[in-house]
């Protein structure tokens, strides 16, 4: 263990802690949002986790696990409790892009640390993926590491790790190479396990070559993977007859011409054909769409809502979960050369679709439409990716939300006006743009990534999309 000099010139381990931004619930000692790996590791390497700023200040290297950007604002809202001398290490899936942390952070941690992570406790910092933000440009590889074969929890084990698709949106297939836990190792778990509900970790479940087994396996012995996420065109009778109680399906483009746009060719028929299944099983269904997508049209939304409206009235019961995600252009896929763009035009179409299906569905299938992401906090998203947010930066940030709704030239000039200068965020990218994140190497090469954004490119310029005429729609 690192050691440290106290006051007195003595020697001894350092301090460590975890910090735990979502702060627990009221009677229970962490949130639902406290991120597993924290959980993991704070119990496999017995470092305490802590939610109280106030209690920072008895340790001397704080650890932080990031999920996501929103995490960045939670950042800069405890940076003052950070004292002279003491050390800040940031980890987590929000890293990949550390730009808006790294201001406050000593080192971020760029991938898995799982192999490393000892190392880190015992002082080592010359450690592969670790960025010493002293140096925030020098060029670093991201930490992709062999699939754990261990259970992450006494009901918890990883499946697969990355993604065989290609989806162009989406960092997984780009981030980590596609690997899969014995299937020996997973059917021990799984026999091992004494109650019914079981974590079996996966991007998606359908995609794991031995998976069909695996199912066969959980309906033998009464136990429901609970986990999940599902690839649409992978779903079978087998899989969705589990007790599960909801079903994750990535669709993503509210059209057959969009999804075929952003490389995740999921055709019509086969879409209507699952959701069937899973709600003559059923299931609880929750079908991810993105808006503002590259190419994105009204004819789009109009295929969507005619699709529902088919089940509305072929089912007589099932519960339908449809959320709504406004793009937000990846670093690290083909789509960071995609400039954001946020439609109101569309929020306000979903909404109103909202309103439509509410109180609608008294005799048939219910339909949950969550409000879409709003401007400002999409915004904010965008924003972390590209700029410190330091207090001065999260306190102009969150000054939008108290605006009219406004668009994206908008909110920068408005930004803009409270002090924050943005660079290239929401301007035009080409092959030649050096991001923030340029300096952070992934398993998926950039010369690759850009060619499948210049294929998107031909695509949007075309109106035929897998033989058929774009402009087809089929009537509700």
């Amino acid at each position: 263990m690192k050691r440290q000099l106290d006051l007195f010139g003595v020697r001894r381990p350092a301090r460590v802690c975890f910090f735990d931004l979502r702060g627990g619930k009221t009677g229970a000692k962490f949130s639902a949002y406290t991120p597993k790996a924290m959980l993991f590791f704070a119990e496999k390497h017995a470092v305490p986790i802590v939610s109280d700023p106030a209690d920072l200040a008895s340790f001397d290297v704080v650890l932080f696990s990031l999920l996501c950007f929103r995490d960045f604002y939670r950042v800069a809202r405890v940076a003052h409790h950070k004292r002279p001398g003491q050390e800040w290490i940031a980890g987590g899936n929000a890293c990949v892009t550390p730009t808006g942390i790294a201001w406050i952070m000593d080192y971020v941690w760029i991938g898995d640390c799982r192999d490393s992570f000892a190392r880190i406790l015992a002082g080592e910092r010359d450690v592969a993926g670790l960025l010493d933000t002293r140096h925030p440009d020098r060029p670093i590889r991201y930490v992709d590491e062999d699939i754990d074969p261990e259970p992450l929890s006494g009901s918890e084990i990883e499946m697969s790790k990355g993604c065989p698709r290609r989806c162009l949106f989406c960092i997984h297939p780009w981030r980590h190479r596609y690997q899969e836990a014995p299937q020996e190792k997973v059917e021990a778990f799984i026999h091992g396990v004494k109650g019914k509900g079981i974590g079996l970790g996966s991007n998606s479940s359908d995609d794991v070559s031995y998976y069909g087994a695996v199912a066969d396996l959980l309906t033998a012995t009464g136990k429901t993977d609970m986990v999940v996420s599902n690839a649409v065109q992978g779903l079978t009778e087998a899989v969705v007859s589990q007790r599960r109680r909801e079903m994750l399906l990535g669709v993503e483009g509210m059209s057959e011409r969009l999804r075929w746009i952003v490389n995740k060719p999921i055709p019509r028929d086969v879409l209507r054909e699952k959701v069937d299944l899973c709600l003559r099983h059923g299931r609880q269904i929750r079908t991810v769409y993105q808006i503002n997508l590259p190419g994105e049209e009204a004819r789009d939304f109009d295929e969507l809502e005619a699709d529902v409206r088919y089940f509305q009235r072929t089912h007589a019961k099932g519960s339908w979960a449809v959320p709504f995600i406004p793009n937000q252009p990846s670093a690290h896929t083909p789509f960071q050369w995609v400039v954001p763009r946020y439609s109101v035009a569309m929020s306000d179409r979903v909404m109103a679709f909202r309103k439509s299906l509410f109180g609608s569905n008294k005799t048939g299938v219910a339909f949950y439409v969550p409000a879409p992401l709003g401007p400002a906090k999409w915004f904010a998203q965008v924003v972390a990716e590209w700029i410190a947010i330091t207090p001065a930066v999260a306190d102009a940030v969150e000054r939008l939300e108290r605006l009219p709704r406004m668009d994206v030239p908008g909110m920068v000039a408005a930004l803009d006006s409270l002090g924050v200068t943005l660079p290239r965020a929401f301007l035009h990218r080409d092959a030649d743009t050096v991001f923030p994140w340029s300096n952070i190497l992934t398993t998926g090469d950039d010369p690759d990534k850009w060619r499948r954004f210049e294929r998107m490119q031909r695509k949007l310029a075309s109106d035929r999309y897998l033989g058929v005429p774009a402009a087809t729609t089929e009537a509700a």
